[in-house]
């Protein structure tokens, strides 16, 4: 056992040469832009767009950030595809009525664009997440770190369909 952490507060001399940017624990609070006109997110795209956006980390994203975001919405949007086909049988499909022929349209359009799988789409979601600072990897490569700012709320559960991270999140600031 190497001994008890260093005070956060004492100087050291081999200091990071990039410094930590602390991000407010009650996330963003300004208005979520709107996605971009080329993403086409569905409702499961736009319910994450509007959670991402009221994370902690929105607070150090650039608008160039957009594109990236937007990608990982649709993304979103893909896996809730995948999850519908699996629910659906055989009966739904020949009753074009019952489900909408305009949203079974759509549906198989995306799901043959998605001939790759799951696991392709997981793959890129972890990778963007990792890249926007919404894993505790990425947060630690961009050296972000989440702190009281006075005017601390509970952030809202993500929509159905979206997958929430706080609980893991939380876990692992609790444990350092």
């Amino acid at each position: 056992m190497p001994g008890p952490l260093p005070a956060e507060t004492k100087r050291r001399r081999n200091a990071p040469a990039v410094p930590t940017t602390k991000l407010p624990v009650g996330g963003r609070t300004g208005t979520t832009p709107r996605p971009p006109a080329w993403a086409g997110l569905g409702k499961v795209g736009k319910a994450w767009w509007r959670w991402a956006w009221s994370t902690p980390q929105a607070c150090a994203w650039a608008p160039g950030h957009e594109v990236m975001i937007a990608r990982r919405a649709s993304l979103e949007d893909d896996l809730a595809a995948i999850g519908t086909v699996h629910s659906l049988d055989a009966l739904d499909i020949l009753d074009a009525q019952a489900v909408g022929a305009g949203e079974l349209k759509a549906l198989f359009q995306r799901l043959a664009s998605l001939a790759s799988g799951r696991l392709a789409i997981c793959r890129e979601m972890r990778e963007l997440d990792d890249r926007l600072g919404l894993t505790p990897r990425g947060m630690a490569a961009l050296r972000w770190t989440v702190v009281e700012d006075g005017t601390s709320q509970t952030a809202a559960p993500p929509p159905d369909g979206v997958t929430d991270l706080t609980s893991r999140r939380r876990r692992l600031t609790d444990a350092s």
